[in-house]
């Protein structure tokens, strides 16, 4: 189906340009050239990925990370959308939601490694700490030798109220990009003081996605 897309867009551009020659008087003729089978980049195999939850309680199972693998799944996120704010992962809790039986992070990583995947682990902020993230790293990476190399800095803060919109946790007095943007350094250089080899994420919405263009309190512009 995309090859045929492809050659319906070289056949209507092809159409096109006879009028673009004749409609300009005294222009010379244009040549465009396409090659199809040019490579412009190349997809790494992390970007086919899944969220998975703690609320699911096939999480880490063997069918299930048999599946995922079968299937490319080459990243795996942890614990799982806006829980990422709310999880404590040293009791494994999620105070204000449901945490299914058999769901821990060492659950995790071991149906992680069975697909043959890679993990991505949101660090708490919404109701966590730098320290409660740098000890997870320390755990993940120093104890049980997981390398686990990517990490985020919590999910959807947008949604924490400052827009209007509150469906994230958020326990900080400064819920603004710039609030964010501080808490976000103080956590990676917790987390890169015990290993400075783990890649950091943070949490971006694009344009022309909500809220782009809205002013929350205080922003200096949209």
């Amino acid at each position: 189906m995309a090859s045929r897309r492809l050659l319906l867009a070289i056949a209507l551009v092809a159409a096109c340009l006879p009028a673009v020659a004749t409609t300009a008087a005294g222009a010379p003729d244009a040549t465009v050239v396409v090659n199809a089978k040019a490579g412009l980049a190349t997809v790494p195999d992390t970007a086919l990925g899944v969220n998975h939850a703690i609320w699911d309680s096939q999480l880490g199972t063997t069918e299930v990370s048999g599946l995922l693998g079968d299937a490319g799944v080459r990243m795996m996120r942890y614990p799982g959308g806006s829980y990422g704010d709310i999880y404590h992962w040293k009791d494994h809790t999620a105070p204000g939601g449901y945490v299914a039986p058999n769901t821990d992070f060492d659950t995790f990583m071991a149906g992680v490694r069975r697909a043959q995947a890679q993990p991505i682990i949101t660090a708490n902020y919404g109701t966590g700490t730098p320290q409660e993230a740098a000890d997870w790293v320390r755990h993940a990476n120093i104890t049980k030798g997981y390398g686990v190399k990517y990490w985020e800095i919590g999910n959807e803060l947008y949604g924490n109220g400052h827009y209007g919109a509150e469906w994230e946790a958020d326990n900080h007095p400064d819920k603004s990009p710039a609030g964010y943007a501080r808490e976000t350094v103080a956590y990676a250089k917790a987390m890169k003081a015990v290993d400075p080899t783990i890649k950091i994420g943070a949490v971006l919405t694009t344009p022309a996605n909500w809220p782009d263009a809205i002013v929350g309190p205080g922003d200096a512009a949209s």
